[in-house]
């Protein structure tokens, strides 16, 4: 009986059971993306399909021992947000997440820090624009926000100025993240539910791996507003808007992101 195994045995099984239903899961996306390449399955079932179990990745993979799985989910969920078709691209990329996925299943040992780093940022990145003239950059850009609007705004502006991004609505979940893979450059709303942009700034400047992330705050506020004098020294200031341009490639030069 599970009440008369030892620490050790319960999560020895409860590992074995999260690995055999992720290989159900995965064979439930693959089966998803197959159907649609051979154009048996619809495209937008497909997309509900994938969504679906990213989300449960995402939730289950640290509970049970696999981060990385975590990761990889979240920024598949990121990927598929206001995806509408599964054409050739599409296809190749969902299929190298779910390819990530199921590797990380069946590794024995989790991957450390250094090599969870690279395997995250060789994941796709979809860009809702042609790219033509843009110049696609590795750096990543960890956008903190609940706003459904200012993150398709600013990460569309992000993402057109070939930046890498990566969008969290929950700022206690963009702590986790960030942790596990540094960005390159994170920018937080001021305003949020539960953690303000502002102690959430604050933590992660006072955590040795995050205290040299180049971070901003993303804000309405005029910049005489007395609340922006609260703002740890070295953190800059993104004004939405008219400013946002001239304010975000200030910060890009201030820390030679470009």
């Amino acid at each position: 009986m599970a009440s008369n195994l030892s620490p050790d045995d319960l999560e020895d099984r409860l590992r074995v059971e999260f690995m055999d239903d992720a290989r159900d899961r995965l064979e439930v996306m693959n089966a998803a993306l197959e159907g649609v390449a051979k154009g048996t399955r619809e495209e937008s079932a497909a997309i509900g399909v994938l969504r679906l179990e990213a989300h449960n990745f995402k939730g289950m993979g640290t509970s049970f021992g696999y981060p990385t799985v975590s990761l990889v989910a979240h920024r598949l969920e990121d990927y598929l947000s206001g995806l509408k078709r599964l054409e050739a691209r599409e296809l190749n990329d969902a299929q190298t997440f779910v390819d990530r996925i199921a590797e990380l299943v069946d590794r024995a040992e989790q991957p450390q820090v250094a090599e969870t780093n690279r395997i995250i940022r060789a994941l796709p990145v979809r860009y809702q624009f042609e790219i033509t003239d843009i110049q696609i950059s590795n750096v990543e850009i960890m956008l903190v926000t609940p706003s459904k609007v200012v993150a398709k705004k600013v990460g569309g502006e992000l993402a057109a100025c070939g930046f890498r991004t990566v969008t969290v609505s929950d700022p206690i979940e963009s702590i986790s993240l960030a942790v596990r893979v540094p960005p390159d450059m994170l920018i937080a709303s001021m305003v949020m539910d539960g953690l303000s942009g502002l102690d959430l700034i604050r933590g992660l400047r006072a955590m040795s791996v995050t205290h040299n992330v180049p971070m901003a705050l993303l804000t309405s506020m005029s910049l005489d507003n007395p609340a922006l004098k609260e703002i740890p020294h070295g953190v800059s200031v993104i004004r939405v808007g008219e400013h946002f341009g001239d304010d975000f490639a200030a910060v890009v030069a201030k820390h030679n992101l470009g």
